[in-house]
């Protein structure tokens, strides 16, 4: 509750505070000039997006294999939990409901989980280096992005550590963690030496070269889709520049997710307009930019998540007829 009322405290203060910044008549004007047909091709690149991060999780999940409505529904549920709330559980949540499906395990779930997102990490570093390279980072953005720096650094550091270990040390270490357990009562022994265990294979995917390529292969696939979705909302304003939808994706994907706020509203669009205001925009346009971005990114995840449910239930209750036939 206390992370909810802040959540609603700075979301506030965040769309107070730009609504005090700008002219609202002149924000009007510039929103009337949208071309939609960049904004369709936006959120079509976002539906694009969710499909790259269902086949790498589907790649990182292996040997286990789930239904595809499964691992959407699951990932789109995810997501929209951790851009709703202030306290970013949905990582979990798709874990659990992964988990729950007839072939599923929530530990090796939640191990893929982290995996994915130390990939997410290394592309981001990846990008703010390109970005910084190109063009230099506003100052209020370095911290963040040395702290990104050095967390990818220790990513890459573990990858290592985990695709050198011998099978034998693991094994070793298994045991030595059975013997450990020991004066736990039995049910608490086996739950927990059975979710290390699944926990450490889906830690195995680090191991096989054809894991690592198609991670590889869909992360940067969906980091180029990420920069081509804020470009395409960038030319509904007329305005042709790759490398500001390109920053503008390193700072949004960072400041997002630092501060709790309620579907990150105010600090998206702030964000949004700190940064295109290095570029020479308005902030009158890059607001316009923020709150339509903003805007493709949340609607189509909503829509989906309420498909993919009502899709299910669907299902269920045809199965049902079915049986009471």
């Amino acid at each position: 509750m206390v992370l909810l009322a802040l959540g609603v405290i700075i979301s506030a203060l965040g769309v107070g505070l730009i609504a005090r910044t700008v002219d609202p008549d002149r924000f009007a004007l510039i929103l009337g000039t949208i071309e939609w047909r960049w904004v369709i091709a936006a959120v079509a690149g976002v539906g694009a997006t969710y499909a790259a991060r269902e086949q790498r999780w589907a790649i990182l999940l292996r040997p286990l294999i789930f239904r595809r409505a499964a691992l959407w529904r699951a990932l789109l549920t995810g997501q929209l939990l951790n851009l709703l709330l202030p306290i970013r559980i949905g990582d979990v949540v798709r874990s659990v409901l992964v988990g729950r499906e007839p072939t599923g395990s929530f530990a090796r779930a939640l191990g893929s989980v982290l995996i994915e997102k130390a990939w997410d990490w290394l592309m981001l570093c990846l990008l703010i280096v390109i970005v910084a390279w190109a063009a230099p980072l506003p100052a209020w953005f370095l911290l963040p992005a040395r702290t990104i720096g050095l967390m990818a650094l220790l990513v890459l550091i573990g990858f290592t550590g985990v695709a050198l270990t011998p099978e034998a040390w693991i094994t070793r270490g298994v045991t030595w963690l059975d013997r450990a357990l020991t004066p736990l009562p039995q049910r608490w022994h086996t739950l927990v030496l059975n979710n290390t265990r699944r926990l450490l294979d889906s830690l195995g995917a680090l191991r096989h070269q054809a894991a690592i390529v198609g991670a590889a292969s869909w992360s940067l696939v969906f980091w180029s889709l990420s920069v081509i979705i804020n470009y395409a909302v960038l030319r509904a304003y007329g305005v042709e520049d790759w490398l500001a939808a390109a920053a503008l994706l390193a700072v949004l994907m960072i400041g997002v997710a630092l501060p709790p706020s309620i579907a990150g509203l105010g600090i998206f669009e702030g964000l949004t307009m700190l940064t295109l205001q290095a570029f020479g925009f308005s902030l009158e346009t890059a607001l316009a930019v923020g709150v339509t971005l903003h805007a493709v990114v949340v609607v189509p995840l909503i829509v989906g998540t309420a498909w993919s449910w009502l899709y299910r239930v669907t299902r269920e209750r045809a199965a049902a007829e079915l049986v009471d036939l």
